[in-house]
Order: structure tokens, then sequence, then C-alpha cells
């Protein structure tokens, strides 16, 4: 009997895609497009934070997984912008930063992400950085390349099985409840983006370095993808109205993909809609809310479409997003 707990340990953590490699699982990737290409940190010219909290697969009640994320991403190095000092509106137009030298337009990014993820008995917990470099290749488009570096610690529960009454012997489960099941994994990864306020388009690679820092006797080091691309763009349809459609996609592997169509509707720059299917057959309603130039939120639903509606269905996303020291009162790029 204990030999079937000890099995379907490894069976769950495959199944929850518990490896040595972290990919938050979100219903709005977008939100943390840093955490999957660090490419992205530094995009914005302020500090952007996304704390993101999300519950999923509600029908298996308090053993459904749960999921948190924060993500911050700032500029180490801002474009040279001297339009303030400027006395003459012909002088302060030469003095744009999109009229700069190409040097004095270069942006550093850096970015920090924490998560920490609960799968039944197992706890997953960890965090990165990110390091980006913009450059600009026209006047209002940018090249930047990134890399980051992700160390996670993943570890089940064993002790917490319930085998029933007088299970039967099992030296591997003995084993298992006496050492624990403790892994800490080491994961570098790199990405290109190519962007401008209009578009953008980006690839990663997630398995440039992997390193078990501690191993464990269940072994979760195996990586499940390989990287991620992402496309989007903006699309303005009048003044208060803006459509962007994208496409995330994660890289398997096995040279699969897991594709996210998105289509998002941005009403004054306030109020956002939004809708997503998925390439695992399922499909997410979003929807958040711009209070003011510093705060926003956003929430999503996620609706199986396949077998697994009876445990898939109510997997729920809720996001806030600050804008700090954002003095020119700015929008998030179209991501």
């Amino acid at each position: 009997m204990r030999r079937i707990y000890s099995i379907a340990i490894v069976f769950i953590s495959a199944v929850a895609g518990v490896h040595g490699q972290f990919v938050p699982y979100s219903n709005q990737m977008f939100q943390f497009a840093s955490s999957y290409n660090p490419a992205f940190s530094g995009v914005d010219p302020f500090g952007d934070l996304r704390l993101g909290y999300r519950a999923q697969w509600t029908g298996f009640g308090s053993e459904g997984p749960k999921f948190v994320n924060m993500a911050f991403n700032t500029r180490l190095k801002q474009p040279l912008d001297l339009t303030h000092n400027a006395l003459r509106t012909s002088q302060s137009d030469l003095l744009k930063p999109e009229n700069l030298p190409k040097g004095k337009r270069i942006i550093h990014g850096f970015g920090v992400n924490v998560f920490n993820e609960k799968i039944s008995i197992i706890d997953r917990i960890g965090g990165g950085i990110n390091y980006s470099f913009h450059y600009p290749v026209t006047k209002k488009v940018y090249l930047a390349s990134g890399i980051a570096a992700v160390l996670d610690n993943t570890r089940v529960r064993v002790n917490e099985l319930y085998l029933g009454i007088n299970p039967d012997p099992d030296s591997y489960y003995d084993n298992l409840v006496t050492n624990g099941v403790n892994q800490t994994d080491l994961n570098v990864r790199a990405g290109v983006l190519l962007y401008s306020s209009r578009f953008y388009v980006g690839f990663s690679y997630f398995d440039l370095l992997h390193k078990q820092i501690n191993a464990s006797d269940v072994n979760f080091a195996e990586p499940f993808y390989k990287g991620s691309a992402q496309l989007g763009f903006s699309f303005p349809l009048s003044i208060n109205l803006d459509v962007r459609p994208s496409v995330f996609a994660l890289w398997q592997m096995n040279n699969d993909f897991i594709i996210d169509y998105n289509l998002k509707l941005y009403i004054q720059n306030k109020l956002w809609l939004g809708l997503t299917y998925r390439g695992t057959e399922s499909m997410v309603t979003m929807a958040g809310f711009n209070f003011n130039h510093v705060l926003g939120v956003s929430y999503s639903f996620e609706r199986s479409t396949n077998g697994l509606k009876q445990f898939g269905d109510g997997s729920h996303e809720l996001i806030l997003g600050l804008r700090l020291n954002n003095f020119k009162r700015m929008q998030s790029q179209v991501w």
C-alpha cells in the first residue's frame, strides 16, 4: 500500500509541473512578462510592481493548487532627458530623448521575482533577478537583451500522507519520511525583445544553465520547457479605444508549443477587458481597472473546455499593479 502512495508522489509532481525549472503559471501571463523573458525588465520608465494570487482547480477544494507571484521591474539607467531645462520650444524639440545620440538613450533594466506555490503536499518557494540592456534601433524602436538567474526550492511533506490503518511496510516510503523530499535548483535563462510603444516581439531560452544545488530521492530536476515566445500589437481605434491582440507561447522539451491567444480592449486607458484561448483547451475572461497613474487591479477566471472540466473549472486570479515613481503619469506598455 505504501508503495502505491510513494509512486503517487512522483505522479502528482509530474502532473502539477513541479520540475527543477520555475515557470510561473498565470491566467494573465503578460502581467509577468519579465519572469518568462528577462529582456522585458526596464521597458517601462517607472518602478513596476505586480502582485498576483491564483487559486487553480477549485473543484479539488483546499487541495487545489495555489500560486503567489511578485515581480518588480525598474530602470537602473534612464535615457537622457533634458527637455525640462530647455528655454525655447525649438531647443526643447532638439533635446527630446528620441532626438539625442543613441548612446545617450541606452537603458539598463533590473528586475526581481519572488514566488510561492502550494500543490497539495508539495511546496515550492524561490526567487530570481533579471538584468536587461536596451539599445535604440531607431527613434521609437528598441532592441533589448536580458539574462536571469532563478533559485527555487521544492519540498514534499511526505509525512502528511494518510496510508490507512496498519499499512504494509515499505522501506522506500520510510526513507522519504526520515530524510524528507527537499530539492534546490538553479536555473539561468536569457531573452531578446524588439519593441516600441505600439508592438513587441520577443523570444527567451530557459535552459541556458541548470544545476542542482541540493538533490532529493524524488527527482524534479528534469526541465520541462525550452523557452517562450511573445508577440503583441496595439491598434488605436479612436482617442478613447485601443485594441491589443497578443500571442504567448511556451516551448516544451518535446518541441510542442502551448499557446495563449489574447485579445484586450482598453477604454480611455482606464478600463480594459480581455479574452484568452489557451492551447490547454480552456478559456480565460479578464478585466482590469486603473484607478490612477499609480494603482491598477485586474481579475481573471479560467474555464476548462476539455474532459477535466469537472475539476478544472474555477481557476481565479487577482493581480495588483503599482507604478512607483511614475512622475510623468505614464501607462504601462502595450503588454
